[in-house]
């Protein structure tokens, strides 16, 4: 098997390796604004007197 090196191909390499992290980064981003977002709205409920449900 022989392998063959060319530079004609590093410049879509490079661009499909960004493509996949900026990927990566915005599906992170999705389920760090769903974690977020459940958080805020399934807190516990706080009585009068300022304590915590447990």
């Amino acid at each position: 098997m022989e392998m063959q090196f060319s530079l004609d191909n590093i410049g879509p390499s490079l661009w499909l390796m960004l493509l996949g992290m900026v990927g990566i980064f915005v599906v992170m981003g999705v389920i760090l604004l769903s974690v977020y977002l459940l958080n805020k709205f399934a807190k516990d409920q706080t009585k009068d007197d300022g304590d915590t449900q447990q």
